[in-house]
């Protein structure tokens, strides 16, 4: 009989949902691989109760112990990921199987823990990551009430505060550089929704997702026109999906931002002084992740192939310093986005185009 198992490793009782994502995400593209049942993080051990939201057991730790001593354990690390390619986690896994010999073998349980690698050698995990958050247990109960707040006519600008169990706000945006789990002046997203409000008027609409208090919140809320989520019920997954739909995010430095992003195809904007200036003259978050550091002096040779241009054509990921200006070009191509999705011009939801009779006689 075979038994295959694969599963991400939970150390500790309080990770939040964006860390728990990516080595399940990775150990689910693994199961997919060698043809194993893929499990969910052992959420019991979980202290934020994530169980509720994705229906596990209660005593699910018991069980992943369980099989670490009566199978077989091959762990996937970081070090096997970099030694076996690194890039796509599929390549380096499916390298590593056959290596291992893991489609041949009978039983085991395949391991993995940690967020190295991030987002980029996920991507194949991406709608496995949607699909999961989207049918747990109330994100589409939250979503639809979500939905029924907004005005879908304007431009959703999704704001991240996240408060709660973060460090306090710095004294001053020099403390920032390079600092995690920190939270982000509310100053900042005061002065950015000024400065996006001051370009698109009424055409703009902010949503609010944040673990903090109302009177924490009071600076930011005082005279914007936003919707909030703080009254919904274990919105977790939902607030994070809500995040992902909209069609600017302005993030916290926060696994559960990072994730959102990676859910969205949508523009961000990031707290500059937070990111690490590195001497080629180029920002990052994570300034030291092995695909950052690259081997024989060839960093500046990859860069140089990244193209890096002006802030405003960089890409999705747009710094913005305390000022909280954020870009006209930015802003510009937000309102064209929204003009092209207009429901009177889109053929399949009853609207109509303009007959085009150029050319004909």
């Amino acid at each position: 009989m075979t038994l295959r198992y694969s599963m991400s490793r939970v150390r500790g009782r309080g990770a939040g949902l964006g860390n728990e994502l990516i080595p399940w995400a990775r150990s689910f593209l693994a199961a997919q691989i060698v043809n194993a049942r893929a499990l969910s993080p052992a959420f019991g051990m979980n202290s934020r109760r994530y169980w509720r939201h994705f229906g596990t057991p209660r005593h699910d730790w018991l069980l992943h112990r369980a099989l670490e001593q009566v199978l077989p354990v091959v762990e996937f690390t970081e070090s096997d990921y970099l030694r076996y390619g690194s890039g796509d986690f599929v390549d380096a896994f499916r390298t590593f199987a056959d290596d291992k010999k893991l489609h041949t073998r009978g039983s085991y349980v395949l391991v993995t823990e940690g967020m190295w690698g991030g987002y980029r050698h996920i991507a194949e995990a991406r709608d496995f990551i949607f699909s999961t958050l989207y049918q747990s247990r109330y994100a589409a109960r939250n979503l639809l009430r979500i939905a029924q707040r907004l005005d879908r006519s304007k431009l959703i600008v999704a704001m991240h505060v996240r408060m709660g169990d973060f460090g306090a706000a710095r004294q001053t945006v020099t403390d920032y550089r390079g600092k995690f789990n920190v939270s982000l002046p509310l100053l900042w997203y005061r002065n950015i929704a000024q400065s996006i409000r001051s370009s698109l008027g009424s055409d703009v609409q902010f949503l609010i997702i944040s673990d903090g208090t109302a009177e924490q919140l009071q600076p930011l809320l005082d005279g914007l026109p936003a919707v909030t989520t703080s009254d919904i019920a274990d919105s977790d997954c939902s607030d994070l999906l809500a995040l992902a739909s909209a069609d600017l995010l302005v993030c916290s430095v926060s696994s559960f931002s990072t994730t959102a992003v990676f859910l969205s195809e949508a523009p961000y904007l990031w707290f500059e002084p937070q990111l690490q200036q590195h001497e080629e003259g180029f920002y990052s978050i994570w300034g030291n992740e092995p695909a950052q550091q690259l081997p024989d002096g060839a960093t500046r040779q990859a860069l140089d192939s990244k193209v890096l241009m002006d802030q405003s054509d960089s890409g999705r990921g747009v710094p913005v310093g305390l000022d909280g200006n954020v870009p006209e070009a930015l802003l510009r191509s937000l309102v064209a986005q929204k003009a092209a999705r207009h429901i009177d011009g889109d053929l399949v939801r009853y609207g109509v185009v303009r007959i085009n009779r150029a050319g004909q006689p």
